[in-house]
């Protein structure tokens, strides 16, 4: 929907406006509303406007540096309302307004018109095709592009359809995939998908496409959970696909997964985060601490946040700024601890901000081994902001079911270390390809070869022993990587909707 900055208005200044005929009638024109008066649904957006200005400007990491968010930007509501009818749309105000330099400086703050959806997905049961993917050119080709599978839930839509890790996707809903048309292809509801071979550097379509149906399901936290005994050492191994899930439940799952490693003696653990964009803050703590146990009650993350509410911690609530190891998970059941002082971690570009709490959370207490490449370089925690009072949910607008998720905090170690935008930089290099992905949790699965070889000092073949071809480098959509706290963090904030109402 569109609001207009001015609404043109037709002055009749006297006598009748006629037709050219001889008829005297009359005709009729309707007649428009001034300037200053809004329709109902006008009034609604400007409204979803005012609570998107109000809290950014309450709680924005970035405040101080968008001029427009300054307490002093405005000296009234009415010059408040002027500036927001400014702007088409809620979306329009938010990217292009009020976010620090969007996409450069802020890519991961972000506006739902629908936060149902958004809470579904906090919950890993939101609405998804069940897949990952990532983008390569064909062999020999600088225009066609394939898809090539890296990760299928278990139990979702693509699952139930039979797609595979390591298929080759060329056709979506009958289309071919480009480099002209990849970007956003896999949007519809409905996915109908054309898988091919490579067969001698050609690319050879299957005969048969899959249907696809994008459902709401429950994600799988640690699909992959495994013991080896490679070289005399028992290594425990976990793929973990998020940090989201529901606290009671994916947490005991991850428990008890560490309960079965300490209950086989796992001396060495592999903790897989390659395609984990991030989650709750408090499964990151819960995480570390299960890997360790020697360091409850010590600091794993600290934050900052803008200078307001930076200093009201400090002054009033100074241990809201730290997550901290623990010793129990959020039902109050004991963590199964291994006390290890090592850790190997699997991460790439995939792996975003919970992932990467996990890694820097750790490395002033143990050694940390990350295999892979650079991570997403994401060191902010969000929020979600609701249309009320204090901007919780309690109490929301019930006309409209708009919220935000603003990045309001960094993230650093106990030792202060954040701002990695580049991402961080791994002790292994070693890249995924798309010619040999190999199966997640499989001794033969590259990364997890490298890794265990790491451990063992025992290499059965080099990373580099299987046919390439040049992929080239594109990038999946933009993936916002999330890392977030379960509370509710807006008990005793210092802050209401400030200024004016």
């Amino acid at each position: 929907m569109k609001i207009f900055k001015f609404i043109m208005f037709l002055f009749l200044t006297g006598g009748i406006i006629t037709s050219c005929s001889d008829s005297d009638d009359v005709e009729d024109f309707p007649v428009e509303k001034p300037d200053n008066t809004l329709t109902a649904e006008e009034e609604l957006e400007l409204e979803i406007k005012d609570f998107v200005w109000k809290a950014m400007n309450n709680i924005y990491l970035y405040k101080s540096d968008v001029p427009d968010l300054a307490d002093n930007r405005f000296s009234s509501q009415t010059e408040l309302k002027e500036y927001l009818l400014k702007w088409d749309s809620p979306e329009d105000l938010f990217y292009d307004g009020l976010l620090y330099d969007y996409p450069e400086k802020d890519r991961f703050s972000w506006i739902v018109d629908d936060y149902v959806e958004l809470e579904n997905m906090f919950q890993a049961t939101g609405k998804s095709a069940g897949f990952k993917y990532g983008f390569a050119y064909a062999p020999n080709s600088n225009s066609q592009v394939l898809a090539y599978v890296t990760y299928v839930s278990p139990g979702g839509p693509a699952d139930d359809s039979g797609l595979e890790r390591g298929d080759y996707i060329s056709e979506v809903n009958g289309s071919t995939i480009t480099v002209n048309n990849y970007q956003g292809i896999f949007g519809n509801d409905v996915l109908e998908l054309g898988l091919s071979t490579i067969q001698d550097g050609v690319v050879v379509p299957e005969e048969n496409p899959i249907t696809v149906t994008k459902a709401s399901f429950k994600e799988e936290t640690v699909p992959v959970s495994k013991v080896f005994t490679e070289g005399g050492v028992k290594i425990g191994y976990l793929y973990l696909s998020t940090f989201l899930g529901e606290f009671g439940i994916d947490d005991t799952k991850l428990n008890n997964v560490f309960g079965e490693f300490k209950a086989q003696n796992v001396q060495e653990l592999i903790v897989d985060l390659r395609y984990n964009s991030g989650g709750y803050s408090e499964f990151s703590a819960d995480l570390a601490s299960m890997v360790t146990g020697q360091f409850e009650g010590e600091i794993f993350t600290q934050q900052k946040w803008n200078e307001n509410y930076q200093a009201y911690f400090e002054q009033e609530a100074p241990e809201r700024l730290y997550n901290r190891f623990d010793s129990k998970i959020d039902d109050g059941a004991a963590i199964n601890s291994l006390n290890l002082n090592r850790v190997y971690v699997i991460a790439t570009g995939r792996s975003y901000s919970a992932s990467e709490s996990f890694i820097i959370g750790l490395e002033p207490y143990i050694d940390v081994v990350h295999v892979g490449s650079d991570t997403g370089g994401k060191f902010q925690g969000s929020v979600t902001l609701y249309d009320s009072e204090n901007f919780s949910k309690t109490g929301a607008n019930p006309d409209h079911k708009y919220a935000l998720q603003p990045l309001v905090y960094k993230f650093a170690n106990a030792n202060g270390y954040t701002d990695f935008i580049d991402g961080l930089t791994p002790d292994v290099l070693i890249e995924e390809s798309p010619s040999n992905l190999g199966q997640l949790g499989e001794l033969d699965e590259p990364l997890l070869a490298e890794t265990i070889a790491q451990i063992t000092g025992n290499r059965s073949q080099s990373p580099g022993d299987f046919e390439r071809w040049e992929s080239g480098k594109l990038q999946p959509e933009d993936e916002r990587g999330f890392y977030i706290s379960s509370k509710n963090i807006f008990d005793e904030l210092p802050q209401k909707k400030p200024l004016f109402k």
